[in-house]
């Protein structure tokens, strides 16, 4: 079934694709190579019909051959790479698709031009394409590395000799050039990236120029790291080392330059910023229309219920802003660290809150092992037959208008009796557009907990009431002036949950 669309949709679900595995392995399925020309047109369908707008295509760029390398001879990655593959062989590590060498879709995919063949056949489908831009560093065999070496921070010979980990030679001992690996505040160096300099006036033409180009090639980015760009941030971590030239002049931040920029001539062009440290604000602020939402993540790990009725009674523009993942690759897979119910339930509040949603491949699966992105090849796994069909009926509801369209109103649950407490471990909300409610109501805690809730009388008119669990199949009759009065009773096991369409 289409679903062809002409701009983004609000608050859309994203489908995370590892490329270069999902590709492989369609190809073993098929009986045929397949590249990103040729990806067939029903497991585009059947992704958009699962109920996502959008595919992540993670890992396209140009190979690094120097990374590839490092990733092969990394003492440390090497025990990750036979913990997830315990047969594994040479040919099965690749480079990482952070260490970008170019923005050129790799030969092995296809190149640029089965790219645009994919957007075209996933457009048709009615999805949106999203695609990688690694802003921080290259990788080390980037061509600006030896026509543009002005664009890195730079280091000195002593820096090369007293701190290997975070240097690199990147000329001859004769004529040593020496760069500086790409970092973040808070651990040692990435051995196979070269840092950029966003204090340099060149370079930030160079990357705006890049984001252009990538504008043209999809719907829009997912920024690596983005918030290490931040003036504040980028100071902390190189300091003096910005600045090259004479003066001590601090520039304005880039991406307040930059998206702006690219917006003007690509209008829906979406920008979503991987965020960490509390800046996820300030990267809204300059532009992003989406940021990652790890504290959100964080909390349903640990079951912080509090912390996330708190959460989310603030900010209301800022949570629409928001991606909200309980999965990703960068995270463990959702099913080894959450239990069955749990998990469940988690994935409930993750697709029912305002702002993208982000979904990894396998994650609907019950994948257990998270597979580095180094590797070319990951373990089989069974498919967790339970948990995907709890997926395929929460993406199909979610997928309707009102989850996009409609008013989110966030409901405060209440005692259900006195000195019964548990009425703190509920999460509830509902959705409402035109005539359409959907109730949506979490129990993110290890113990059977009871509460009332009080439903807005915009929404339930007077008689009687029907609540149809859509995702247990039940119906339940309540009298609807009761429902806004007295509220609602809840009496729900641990780590369950409810969604509710009231008619």
């Amino acid at each position: 079934m289409s679903k062809k669309m002409s701009g983004w949709i609000k608050n859309p679900c994203i489908y995370e694709i590892n490329t270069r595995l999902w590709l492989k392995e369609l190809s073993v399925k098929y009986g045929r190579g397949i590249n990103l020309a040729t990806v067939p047109t029903e497991v585009l369908s059947s992704i958009s019909s699962l109920g996502f707008d959008a595919v992540w295509l993670m890992g396209v760029w140009k190979p690094s051959v120097t990374g590839r390398e490092i990733a092969a001879e990394h003492d440390g990655l090497r025990g990750e790479f036979f913990r997830t593959l315990p047969d594994l062989q040479e040919g099965d590590i690749l480079a990482s698709p952070y260490a970008v060498a170019g923005y050129e879709v790799s030969e092995s995919l296809g190149g640029n031009d089965a790219l645009a063949v994919f957007r075209k056949l996933a457009a048709d489908c009615g999805l949106k394409l999203i695609l990688d831009f690694v802003p921080n560093h290259t990788a080390m065999d980037h061509p600006w590395i030896k026509e543009h070496p002005e664009y890195y921070v730079g280091g000195t010979t002593e820096d090369l000799r007293n701190d290997p980990a975070n240097f690199f030679n990147s000329g001859t001992d004769k004529n040593p050039v020496v760069i500086a690996h790409g970092k973040d505040p808070y651990f040692p160096g990435w051995t196979d990236t070269a840092q950029l300099n966003y204090f340099d006036k060149g370079l930030r033409k160079a990357q705006i120029e890049q984001i252009m180009a990538l504008a043209s090639m999809c719907d829009g980015i997912r920024c690596d790291m983005a918030m290490l760009l931040l003036n504040e941030i980028h100071l902390q971590v190189w300091g003096r080392r910005l600045f090259t030239g004479q003066g001590l002049d601090v520039p304005g931040e880039f991406w307040s330059e930059a998206i702006p920029q690219v917006k003007k001539k690509y209008a829906g062009f979406l920008f979503i910023a991987e965020a960490y440290w509390m800046k996820e604000g300030p990267l809204q602020l300059l532009g992003f229309d989406y940021t990652y939402d790890k504290a959100l993540y964080d909390w349903l790990k640990s079951a912080e219920t509090s912390a996330i009725s708190h959460y989310l009674s603030e900010s209301p523009d800022y949570q629409k802003r928001c991606v909200r993942f309980i999965e990703n690759h960068d995270e463990e897979r959702a099913a080894a660290v959450f239990g069955s119910e749990h998990h469940k339930t988690a994935a409930l509040i993750m697709a029912t809150l305002p702002g993208a949603r982000l979904l990894h491949e396998g994650q609907l699966e019950g994948a257990k092992v998270r597979c580095p992105v180094q590797l070319g090849r990951r373990r089989v796994e069974p498919i967790d037959k339970d948990l995907y069909a709890f997926y395929g009926k929460l993406l199909q509801i979610t997928s309707s208008a009102v989850f996009h369209e409609g008013l989110w109103t966030k409901l405060e649950p209440v005692v259900a009796w006195e000195n019964n407490f548990l009425h703190d471990n509920f999460l509830i909300w509902i959705w409402s557009f035109n005539k359409e409610v959907y109730l949506a109501v979490a129990n993110l805690s290890p113990v059977r907990s009871q509460c009332y809730v009080r439903l807005p009388e915009y929404c339930i008119q007077s008689g009687g009431r029907v609540l149809e669990d859509l995702l247990d199949d039940n119906v339940y009759e309540r009298d609807g002036d009761e429902l806004c009065s007295k509220g609602l009773y809840l009496d729900i096991d641990a780590w369950y949950r409810h969604l509710f369409r009231i008619s």
